[in-house]
């Protein structure tokens, strides 16, 4: 049984699409003829990351049905968050309380979660080598935070230690860890 130090993924996929217009499900739009979120989730698949919790809301029944060969993956745990109007925290809250609890599905492996990246299920370019290498920066650094930095402007995914997490939960509203970093600016390496 595997019990190696592991990041966890969290995709935040929950979200109305409220910004997209015309009733169209931003996750669910065709990228090379796959969904949008079904990229994002190739790419944390391929990566180090485990394991990976999957936060749906909009639509649920809908996006599950354009990413069913996922929805058996071992390797992924589904939420659905029926708070998901409330904002992005909810998402992020739910994920991590399902990884405080160990309550994620692996027969295989026992993850000792030591951090955890939260990832946006609409950025369908990420790839496995961002998401490895923020974890690699992570463990070379020890640094708290760890993110992305491209023209100059930090991005996503974040990657939160473990100490973070309690901090996290008091998020509320439509953010991610945006207030947490801002926190602690001196506990962050960016790459």
């Amino acid at each position: 049984m595997n019990t190696a130090r592991s990041t966890a993924a969290i995709i935040l996929a929950a979200g109305s699409s409220s910004r997209m217009g015309g009733g169209r499900h931003k996750l669910l739009l065709p990228l090379d003829d796959r969904p949008v979120l079904a990229h994002v989730i190739d790419a944390t698949l391929a990566s180090q990351a485990r394991p990976i919790l999957l936060v749906l809301g909009h639509q649920a029944d809908q996006v599950r049905l354009q990413i069913n060969p996922y929805t058996i993956h071992p390797d992924i745990t589904l939420i659905d968050n029926t708070a998901y109007l409330q904002g992005m925290s909810t998402s992020m809250y739910l994920g991590l309380q399902k990884l405080i609890s160990s309550d994620y599905k692996n027969a295989q492996s026992s993850y000792q979660v030591d951090s955890a990246l939260i990832l946006l299920g609409d950025q369908p370019m990420i790839t496995p080598l961002v998401i490895n290498t923020l974890i690699a920066k992570y463990r070379e650094t020890g640094k708290r935070i760890v993110a992305p930095l491209y023209g100059g402007k930090r991005g996503s995914p974040v990657l939160f230690d473990l100490s973070l997490f309690p901090e996290l939960l008091e998020v509320t509203g439509d953010e991610g860890g945006r207030t947490v970093l801002a926190h602690h600016r001196q506990e962050v390496e960016l790459v």
